[in-house]
């Protein structure tokens, strides 16, 4: 690998022999090196590479600020959350996360801690996350002997939850009071909580995540559902209380965030709501 330019004494952004540039990480790596000289495999600990040229800017005047070691256990979190979640995640989170590690350190060390109002609202639509966030708050203290408060595991948490939806931070706080009122509102049409346990309920709130990421950036399911009338019409008819429930988020989400979902939608949500198995436990009508 030759160097095209060295960002700091640990890391240099480089061209392999296959003409790919990447950025390199480790201990040392980059001291002294300028424009062409080569960097030996056996010295790189880390290997970025980022596809993206907006990101790989910030990546770039971001690694120039932070402490090595802060990059190197972000480095290996973003790993650790990469072997333990079903989705693809975007480039960006081991950016942002760093990022915000260090701020949260900076924070820590001047006496300053930020309670997370969301942290709620996270427990309950992003548990998998959330868990993934305390484990980031651990290795940050037995790595790096810095003890974070556990509201750092919710910011944490909204970082991988941005990451994995490929969402930005901005549009988290909607996306979550959607997620939270639109099962508010099943619970209310049907008399009933949820039972957080059940595979039916980890569906349902997946489906809401995918939907949230959907009309916050304004895409939409393929019209392939509501082509088939016959489909369409039995789940009406067999699913009445189920689509009327749909029908009242629908209406939730037009009112409170001036979005609308599509008759493929509605359908899709009577389904996961059919699942929940509300009706055997509820008989009753509103």
């Amino acid at each position: 690998m030759r160097v095209i330019k060295s960002i700091n004494n640990n890391t240099v952004c480089v061209v392999d022999e296959h003409g790919r540039e990447q950025i390199v990480s480790g201990k040392g790596i980059g001291f002294g090196k300028k424009y062409g000289d080569i960097i030996k495999p056996e010295t790189v600990q880390k290997t970025y590479y980022v596809t993206n040229t907006a990101l790989e800017k910030k990546l770039i005047d971001m690694l120039s600020d932070i402490p090595y070691e802060y990059l190197k256990v972000t480095a290996d979190i973003v790993e650790y959350i990469k072997n333990h979640i079903n989705s693809p995640l975007n480039d960006s989170l081991w950016i942002m996360l760093s990022d915000h590690i260090a701020f949260a350190i900076e924070r820590k060390n001047q006496g300053i801690e930020i309670t997370n109002p969301l942290m709620d609202s996270i427990k309950e639509c992003y548990p998998e996350e959330l868990k993934l966030g305390y484990y980031c708050i651990e290795q940050i203290e037995k790595q790096l002997g810095v003890h974070l408060i556990s509201d750092e595991a919710g910011f944490a948490a909204m970082h991988i939850v941005n990451a994995r939806l490929d969402t930005k931070m901005d549009d988290f706080y909607d996306r979550t009071k959607m997620i939270n009122g639109s099962i508010e509102i099943a619970e209310y049409f049907f008399g009933k909580k949820f039972d957080k346990s059940s595979a039916a309920y980890d569906r349902f709130t997946v489906h809401l995540k995918y939907l949230s990421k959907r009309l916050f950036l304004g895409e939409k399911l393929p019209e392939e559902l509501s082509n088939d009338k016959y489909f369409t019409e039995l789940i009406k008819r067999s699913c009445k209380r189920q689509y009327k429930c749909s029908q009242c988020i629908q209406e939730y989400l037009l009112k409170t965030f001036g979005k609308t979902i599509t008759e493929d939608e509605l359908i899709t949500l009577t389904i996961h709501l059919k699942k929940v198995g509300f009706e055997k436990n509820n008989p009753g009508k509103l």
